[in-house]
């Protein structure tokens, strides 16, 4: 059976995001994209993955994530191990009913948005804040100092 050319366009966006995640986020330390490895059959076939951005200071990392037509209370996000990851799922549902022209409609609607990240050893878990605001999540991820030996140069005899 021949793909689509929708299924065509899907595979290019994600080759295409894969390409970019691997071109801006290949070091380790730095925060990484892509679908967490136990959610990846739900996220390709159920969630769209939301357009983000993510800068990086020296005090912080910030993700934005545009999650049009959510609520904040439609929001879940939630840090497990070294993994940050954000869910958003609303359902509509829809009665109307006339007894004079005799019909009855009953629609049904879901959407919903899903990405997760790797996070860097760096960052402070529990001071993570979370704002919901015109259709955009802002997270700021602080970080903190890790304790750890120091860098020692060893001669190569």
């Amino acid at each position: 059976m021949k793909d689509s050319l929708w299924d065509d366009m899907k595979r290019m966006r994600e080759e295409m995001d894969s390409l970019f995640d691997n071109f801006f986020y290949s070091e380790p330390q730095l925060l990484l994209g892509g679908p967490s490895k136990g959610n990846s059959i739900i996220t390709k076939e159920r969630y769209r993955a939301p357009v983000f951005d993510i800068s990086e200071t020296d005090k912080d990392y910030k993700i934005s994530l545009e999650i049009p037509g959510s609520k904040k209370e439609d929001i879940k996000v939630n840090i497990t191990d070294n993994n940050l990851e954000i869910k958003a799922e609303h359902k509509k549902e829809e009665k109307k009913e006339d007894k004079e022209k005799g019909y009855y409609s009953y629609s049904k609607s879901y959407a919903g948005y899903y990405r997760s990240f790797a996070l860097p050893r760096n960052i402070d878990a529990n001071k993570i804040s979370a704002e919901y605001k015109d259709g955009v999540l802002h997270l700021s991820i602080p970080k903190k100092e890790i304790a750890g030996t120091p860098q020692k140069l060893i001669e190569v005899k």
